[in-house]
């Protein structure tokens, strides 16, 4: 879906990066216009290519990393590299196609991409799909917190007989502890202030490559000395498994840990002079850098602990080891503030989904009632083609629209302009009260966080990092380039496969 190429009037495509594009030529022509947002030399676009960079791989790198040894324990090294590499290759073309689509359309998110491809109903579709993928990144993230800070803190409270360390509910007593620490900051509006959390994360899984790699080492080249668990172990490297479950369970986690696909739009947003070709240099660096970080990481850990891996690598070292204790302390606060910044556009989701809903039938309605009328069936028709271009250009995110539907406005500077009435107060403490309260049940009742993730990488993973952008490039830049447009349907035919088969196996497993 394009806009109108002759409606001159739409106030919306105003920043061009050519003198003619006011003439909207047809986006499905080679000769096809860009209409960048903000435009192309504008003050607001302050980043550059390192910054970009760094902050995309700042962004992909979290708590999914801690699952990669897993998953390599249960692929194989080689064949768990091929797919890394296979993953991190179907990544950087998602993105691109997302760049591209936003590049034809000016679009500033990916939701605003769907709806410009496939209208508001494809758009509320994907606020459900983010609501259910930020849910189940809140469960991951507190089945995460559980296993880091409730060894730490058995260890420090065993001398004090009061305290029962042993029993079975003192890991959910820890994690409830920390969620109501952070609570208050689940409750805000606007994270400003934790806008940079991510490089926190970022440096702590550098630092826990370090400190695995030193263990690693250890536990390989001095084979009398034992470390894991006062267990002798004797590694068996599998190279490839023939275990068609175990690859099944293993590629979700691995294509997982690449998801970026919802922040690479705002990326080029801001991007200084966003060419085509510095656009796909910082996916490339991005994915490349990242691509080394993971199968780093996903090395290392595997040959500490071979098959013992657990989902959470940290589960496999003494909580008390001062070599991995730096990183597992600084990937367990990234984890505490990372829930408050999950919370809040998981919150937005959720409290957005009715007023979309609303406003669309309202306007299906509306375009009902003015086609009726027959007698001007002509001019009422243009009339409801302008209307549409305005809503299709002018309609922002979930985040944008919840906003206005329940009083949030910020400024550049993170605050809050409206004061929130009551009812307003009220459903913005109930609802962040049942967000964290399920996914804090559920994290209690998860068998393990590669479970977790193997759910959200089976299904929602294979929709938002491919399927939608497959679809969308398709819809918006079909007609442009034959060999993209093949890759385009053989990646949306693959992901389609692959996240059925996927979510099937995921859900088989669960049951059993």
């Amino acid at each position: 879906m394009a806009p109108n190429s002759k409606n001159q009037d739409n106030a919306d495509y105003t920043h061009l990066t050519s003198k003619d594009t006011q003439k909207y030529r047809s986006l499905s022509r080679r000769d096809s216009v860009e209409f960048l947002q903000p435009a192309f030399a504008s003050p607001l676009r302050k980043t550059s290519f390192n910054a970009a960079t760094f902050n995309l791989v700042a962004t992909i790198v979290g708590g999914g990393v801690l699952s990669l040894p897993l998953a390599f324990a249960k692929a194989g090294i080689v064949l768990g590299t091929f797919m890394m590499v296979f993953s991190a290759w179907i990544t950087e073309f998602g993105l691109y196609m997302l760049c591209s689509c936003a590049r034809r359309t000016g679009a500033r998110s990916y939701n605003e991409i769907v709806r410009h491809a496939f209208g508001a109903p494809a758009e509320i579709l994907m606020t459900v799909t983010l609501w259910f993928f930020l849910s189940g990144v809140l469960v991951a993230f507190n089945v995460l917190l559980r296993g880091i800070f409730a060894p730490i803190a058995r260890d420090i409270l065993d001398p004090f007989e009061f305290v029962d360390t042993r029993g079975k509910h003192f890991d959910s007593v820890v994690l409830l502890v920390i969620l109501v620490l952070v609570s208050p900051l689940m409750l805000k509006r606007n994270l400003y202030a934790l806008r940079n959390i991510c490089y926190v994360g970022f440096c702590s899984v550098c630092l826990i490559v370090l400190s695995i790699a030193f263990r690693a080492y250890q536990r390989n080249m001095e084979p009398a000395q034992d470390i894991i668990h006062g267990k002798s172990v004797h590694p068996q490297v599998l190279y490839f498994t023939t275990n068609v479950d175990d690859m099944i369970f293993a590629f979700p986690i691995i294509v997982l840990s690449f998801l970026c696909a919802y922040n690479v739009v705002e990326v080029q947003a801001n991007f200084k002079q966003p060419t085509l070709p510095r656009i796909r240099s910082v996916l490339r660096t991005s994915i490349a850098s990242t691509f080394l970080l993971f199968e780093a990481f996903s090395l290392v850990g595997y040959f500490y602990a071979y098959n013992k891996c657990k989902g959470n690598i940290f589960l496999n070292f003494d909580p008390a080891d001062p070599i991995i204790m730096l990183g597992r302390i600084g990937m367990g606060i990234t984890l505490m503030f990372g829930t408050p910044v999950v919370t809040l556009p998981c919150r937005e989701a959720f409290l957005s989904i009715m007023p979309q809903v609303q406003k669309y039938f309202a306007e299906s309605m509306e375009e009902s009632n003015i086609c009726v009328d027959k007698a001007e069936g002509a001019s009422l028709l243009q009339d409801v083609v302008s209307s549409t271009n305005h809503t299709y250009a002018s309609v922002a995110s979930f985040d944008v629209e919840c906003n206005e539907e329940y009083g949030e406005e910020f400024d550049v500077s993170g605050e809050v302009d409206n004061i929130p009435t009551l009812s307003e107060t009220i459903i913005h403490v109930t609802s962040t009260f049942v967000i964290g309260s399920s996914a804090f049940f559920a994290a209690v009742a998860a068998p393990g966080v590669a479970v977790v993730w193997s759910i959200l990488g089976s299904s929602i993973a294979m929709i938002i990092g491919f399927i939608v952008p497959s679809a969308c490039y398709l819809k918006i830049r079909g007609s442009k380039g034959s060999a993209r447009r093949t890759s385009a349907w053989a990646l949306l035919i693959f992901s389609t496969i692959l996240a059925i088969v996927c979510t099937y196996q995921t859900i088989v497993d669960i049951m059993k």
